[in-house]
């Protein structure tokens, strides 16, 4: 049950039964008096738990006044210049509620990677013997799409289907791959946002037969080092808060803390929320 994207008065809406949630991703006209009642109506017609919008902070007061709260922000997210803020509105009572024992985890997460942090060039590991990152082309994307299909039991996109791989290479979006010995074994799917200037991370994807060994981060360090070079202002990406590894990860790789999207998104059939973390 893949997620719908659509667009509405220039707004790009995710919506589907997976997340159980609607997440305005980009809208940069001042158009939402008219926007936030019709993104309402379709989340209340679909059933769903919640509404999160990634907005520039001139939306703030509007949407605040239609009942959402301010979960995290991005300095500078909108061409370097203008904060960005995930301000959610939650239409289910349970899913606002939050478990005490994956607070406590989600707190500890937070406090340990905040003390691992460090600049891009302290936290600088050079690549074992044998591996390689690089940027992925078409040719990779079956390779691609099977690594998907170990790595998610499930997912609200079909990125485990070559076509619509390259649906999103068509749609700013690049590939980075680790490899070992040309086995792909960690890759990283980026959408880049032109007009806005940043670049998010969406997904890093892991061979099971490699999880726990912390290989994005070799993966991120090429990321990072490549979009410094470019003329994108900001980077970010949404991780999952009660994961240590990648939490710290970030924060060695010189990124900020950006706050916790709670109850936000549906990994391996358990609903988590998400840490927003970005470097600019």
């Amino acid at each position: 049950m893949f997620d719908t994207i659509e667009k509405i008065e220039g707004a790009v809406l995710r919506h589907g039964k997976t997340h159980s949630r609607l997440y305005l991703t980009q809208s940069t006209k001042n158009n939402w008096d008219s926007l936030i009642p019709k993104m309402k109506d379709i989340a209340h017609e679909k059933k769903y738990d919640k509404i999160i919008s990634k907005v520039p902070e001139q939306a703030i007061e509007i949407f605040e006044s239609n009942g959402f709260h301010i979960e995290a922000k991005i300095p500078g997210l909108y061409n370097g210049i203008t904060t960005g803020y995930f301000l959610a509105e939650y239409l289910n009572e349970n899913r606002c509620q939050n478990d005490k024992q994956a607070l406590k985890t989600i707190a500890s997460v937070k406090a340990i990677a905040q003390a691992a942090k460090s600049s891009s060039e302290e936290g600088y590991m050079s690549l074992p013997t044998n591996f390689e990152v690089r940027k992925l082309t078409t040719t990779d994307f079956s390779t691609l799409a099977t690594l998907h299909k170990k790595a998610f039991m499930s997912h609200s996109l079909p990125i485990h289907e070559e076509a619509y791989l390259l649906e999103l290479a068509e749609q700013n979006h690049e590939f980075y791959g680790l490899f070992k010995k040309e086995e792909l074994i960690v890759s990283s799917i980026l959408h880049i946002h032109k007009k806005e200037l940043n670049i998010e991370i969406v997904d890093f994807a892991t061979h099971p037969d490699y999880n726990g060994q912390n290989l994005s981060y070799y993966l991120l360090q090429e990321i990072k080092k490549k979009s410094d070079k470019a003329s994108y202002k900001t980077i970010y990406s949404l991780v999952r808060a009660t994961s240590y590894g990648l939490n710290i990860t970030f924060s060695k790789h010189g990124f900020h803390f950006g706050g916790t999207l709670y109850n936000n998104t549906v990994i391996r059939n358990s609903l988590e929320s998400m840490n927003v973390w970005y470097s600019n």
